[in-house]
């Protein structure tokens, strides 16, 4: 889990203010799992993700409140990049258009805001205009959910790698074996199989940059190590033009229910389920690291070192 928005409204006459309720959750979650944990307090999810983002996350308490009554003061001198849903393409649009901060977005009325929307992006753009200038204004009418989540249509891993460390197609294969067995661990999880394996892939030599992406549809639909690492390295040797890989990326799509699946003359498919969901009950106890493919041990291997981290980030 990497982030969660909690409505404590109705929770603050039997647990005390929103500030003490983070207290509390920080408290329980470090005495159970040792991972200090970072919250932002807000009257919109708006402006607790913000708050989390641009302020908590900063702060040696790991706490910050971020209402209407601070939002002049502290978010909006911020650089517009750091606005919530702005990434660099839509930083230099701002930009060009003399919106340099979040305050500069949000001081402007809706329709000049429109206007200039509209002269950079072109007649379409109205929507993302009052979504941006409610979003710079901590304006977010989306209440708090239990759940969000639909049925899942994919299960996908990926790995942005140094591109001068992996040159060589043995090292590459590495990886590419590390993803498949956390997409089929993920898949077995969600009691899901995939008909579909895609194999994605950026290569660049410091000059040039090239990259693929490319699937492939299975006999069967599976979750099986072996299987799926079968294909993905096929699709790999095919299309890999040679130049240094800087990222990899391994999906199974087109899922189904797991609960039947296909037999086969020649392997003893039960067996290797059974074998496979018993190594995922042995990494469930005592982590991804407990038991993992040789290859992983090699210098090219980042699965040592991914499961020191949570969510791709050091503990």
């Amino acid at each position: 889990m990497d982030e969660q928005f909690l409505d404590v409204t109705g929770s603050t006459s039997c647990f005390g203010s929103p500030e003490e309720i983070a207290l509390q959750i920080q408290s329980r979650v470090l005495l159970s799992t040792g991972v200090w944990t970072r919250c932002g307090i807000g009257p919109t999810k708006i402006l607790a993700k913000m708050a989390t983002d641009n302020f908590a996350k900063k702060r040696p308490e790991g706490i910050f409140k971020l209402g209407f009554d601070n939002i002049e003061s502290d978010l909006w001198p911020l650089p517009v990049h750091q606005m919530f849903m702005v990434a660099s393409r839509m930083t230099r649009h701002f930009i060009r258009m003399g919106l340099n901060t979040i305050g500069d977005i949000a001081r402007l009325e809706l329709a000049e805001f429109k206007r200039r929307m509209r002269w950079e992006m072109g007649k379409q753009s109205d929507i993302q205009a009052e979504y941006y200038w409610q979003t710079a204004r901590g304006i977010d009418p989306s209440p708090v959910v239990p759940s969000i989540r639909n049925k899942l249509k994919s299960i996908s891993h990926g790995k942005a790698l140094r591109s001068s460390l992996y040159r060589k197609l043995e090292d590459i294969e590495v990886v590419l074996l590390e993803l498949v067995v956390e997409v089929c661990r993920r898949s077995r999880r969600h009691r899901y199989m995939g008909h579909v394996v895609t194999v994605g892939a950026a290569e660049t030599d410091g000059v040039r940059s090239t990259g693929f992406s490319r699937q492939v549809t299975l006999q069967q639909a599976t979750s099986l190590s072996h299987e799926v690492a079968a294909a993905v390295l096929g699709i790999f040797r095919k299309y890999w033009s040679g130049m240094p890989v800087s990222h990899l990326h391994v999906s199974l799509t087109q899922l189904v229910d797991d609960s039947v699946y296909q037999l086969t003359l020649f392997e003893d498919r039960e067996k290797a389920y059974g074998l496979e969901k018993a190594t995922d009950e042995i990494k469930d106890r005592f982590g991804s690291a407990a038991i993992m493919r040789a290859s992983s041990l090699l210098t090219a291997g980042v699965a040592r070192e991914r499961a020191g981290q949570i969510g791709g980030h050091y503990k």
